[in-house]
């Protein structure tokens, strides 16, 4: 009985929505944001769009130039107006530009 409740248990957890296919789905490259920077790294911004998505902001492609010191022009809880550049499903990745 234990294998069954596993197997049930699993296929319910399928069928709820998958947040990053919903937003794929209304979500067009191009699209427009305001986000909330969740985190600076060395290599981007992590802004978080709500609903469960977090888009990374890379450094290299901010206002179309390379930044020497970026990490500075950002500050977390921050609201930012970013851009989606690509949304990657099988890696489950949202890359944003600035």
């Amino acid at each position: 009985a234990d294998t069954h409740n596993a197997e049930a248990r699993l296929s319910l957890k399928s069928l709820e929505p998958d947040p990053l296919q919903a937003f794929a789905d209304r979500t067009v490259v191009g699209q427009e944001f305001r986000g909330t920077v969740e985190k600076v790294v060395p290599i981007g911004v992590f802004v978080d769009l709500g609903g469960g998505i977090v888009g990374l902001v890379p450094f290299r492609e901010i206002d179309g130039r390379p930044a020497a010191s970026p990490a500075e022009d950002f500050e977390v809880g921050e609201q930012i107006t970013v851009v989606v550049a690509e949304i990657e499903l099988p890696t489950r990745r949202v890359f944003l530009s600035g």
